[in-house]
Order: C-alpha cells, then structure tokens, then sequence
C-alpha cells in the first residue's frame, strides 16, 4: 500500500507542469515517505550535475582567477635561484663580515720609443799618453823605390843578405833598393818571432810573391836583417833568386847535398816538417824546409840566419 501511494504521487507532481494556470501548486510539499531500499538502490547518475561556470559577456567560461599566474611560479623560483647564486658569488651570503678585497690588476709599463742607452763600466779603459803606442806602418803602394834596379842575377842568398843589399843597412835604403828591382811590394805588416826576431822586439816585413824582408824596428828608422823565400801555391809574379853556388827552389835534395858537400848539412825534424841547415866553421849559412831527406825530396824553402842573432 504504501508503494503504490508513493508512485500515485510521482505520478502526480509528474504531470503538475501539464494543468492549467490556474491549478494549485503546493510550495512546500509533504515529503513522501521512502522505503529505505528503494532508497539505498536509488542510482548515483541521479545526482544532479555541477553547476557551469557563469559566462560574462557571451557564451565562453569564464577562467578561475588562480590559474592566470600559475605560469610565473617556475620563472619566479628560477629569478630567486639566480638571486641566491648571485649573492654568494659577491660573497653576501658566505658568512664574512668583510670580504677579502679583491686585488688591483698588474699593469705592464710600455715601452719607450727612445734610443737604449749601452753602458759598460767593466770594459772601459782608460787609456794614458804613457801606455798608448801608435802604430804605423807604410801601404805598400807608398814605399819609394832607391837607387838603381839590380839585376836578378846578383840579387843572390847569402848568409849576409841579398846580393848587394846587406844586413845591417837602414831599412829605408835597404827596402828602396829591393823596390827599385823587384817593382811595388804585395804587403807590409809587423814582424815578431815567427820571422826570426828576438821575443818582444818591434819589427816590419815586407812581401814581394815568395820573398818576404824582415826589418828590426820600423821601416823609416830600423834595420834590415833577415829575410825568408819560400815555394808559392800559386806564384803572382816570377821571382827566380839563387844562392851564389846555384841552389834555387824546387831543387831536389840530391843537388843540395852535391852543391854543399864540403859544407855541413843536417836535417832537422821538427812538428812534422824536415829542415836542412848548411853550416861552415864559423856557424850557420842558409837553412829551409825541404820535403823529405830522401835524394827524390825537394827544397821548398831558402831563409838567411834570424835575425835575433844577427844583431846578437
């Protein structure tokens, strides 16, 4: 019975809509009662839907104002990252009251344009009128010729000169005469030990071809006393001197020893070379290189005594 009143009243308010205007419509109907199963079997797709958002102006939703800012939130905590990173970079955030400062850059002085200046204090020396000794010796091209020109033959080696031009004569004359026979000399230099001087003693030389003369002191004031004619590589000019007995250079040592054989000759090794020295009785005569002792050997070289001991 009670179903069957409580569908009769669904069936009622149901077709309410239906009536007339005039019909009379309860404001607040009684609740019906419901059987508790049918209450508990009622479906949950009979809940009524959520309501739709209100439109403003038109027929589009209207969007929750929470959501319009909720693209910044990323950039928001990203800036605040940076700003963190940041302070403890400059040292804000490190714990020190006062940070350390930080140091000024090195800034390299450029270099001037202006000429360097050399100074050597070490090396400097100085020089006094009492310890400066001025050198000077003729050109070649300015040694004057004197006399007259002796001729090839009598210009011979001996143990006292050069045919007519002997030791002992100024060096001026000396050298002017040998000017005037064998044309202009190649060079003038100093002369010292190696050319027969005594150790420390001043001296010139001067060179025509295989010819050299050496002067004890300087070549307007000192002294002819030697001299040394020896075998060019390559000869400039054809000088042919002999000694008085015929001895000339390229000779072999066969016709030195037949040439000088009533005279004493002996042969001298020394730092690899051989050397002959004709002597007399009263010392040595004319020494010089030769290149082997053997007869087949030549003599390379012709010198008078040096002249350390001819001025004694």
């Amino acid at each position: 019975m009670v179903g069957a009143a409580t569908a009769a009243a669904a069936v009622a308010v149901a077709e309410a809509p239906a009536a007339e205007e005039d019909a009379v419509i309860l404001e607040n109907p009684p609740a019906l009662p419901v059987a508790a199963d049918e209450a508990a079997a009622a479906p949950i797709d009979d809940a009524p839907p959520p309501p739709l958002p209100e439109s403003v102006g038109g027929d589009e939703p209207v969007a929750d104002p929470s959501e319009r800012f909720v693209w910044l939130i990323p950039a928001l905590i990203a800036a605040a990252a940076i700003v963190i990173v940041a302070l403890f970079g400059f040292g804000f955030l490190d714990g020190d009251a006062d940070p350390e400062p930080t140091a000024a850059p090195t800034v390299e002085a450029t270099p001037t344009t202006a000429a360097p200046t050399t100074t050597t204090p070490s090396t400097t020396t100085t020089t006094t009128p009492s310890t400066t000794t001025t050198t000077t010796i003729p050109a070649a091209s300015a040694l004057p010729p004197v006399g007259d020109a002796i001729s090839m033959s009598s210009l011979t080696l001996t143990a006292g000169g050069i045919g007519p031009v002997g030791f002992g004569q100024p060096a001026s004359d000396a050298i002017g005469r040998l000017v005037a026979s064998l044309g202009r000399p190649e060079e003038t230099g100093i002369a010292d030990e190696a050319l027969g001087l005594c150790p420390g003693a001043d001296g010139r030389f001067v060179r025509w071809a295989g010819l050299t003369a050496v002067v004890s002191g300087t070549l307007e004031d000192g002294t002819f006393v030697g001299y040394r004619y020896e075998e060019e590589a390559v000869p400039i000019m054809h000088l042919d001197f002999a000694t008085p007995s015929g001895l000339r250079l390229g000779d072999p040592v066969s016709a030195l020893n037949e040439i000088y054989s009533s005279y004493q000759i002996d042969y001298v090794s020394d730092s690899g070379s051989v050397r002959f020295r004709l002597s007399d009785t009263e010392g040595l005569l004319l020494w010089g290189p030769v290149s082997s002792v053997e007869d087949s050997g030549r003599v390379e070289g012709i010198h008078s005594p040096d002249g350390c001991a001819f001025l004694g």
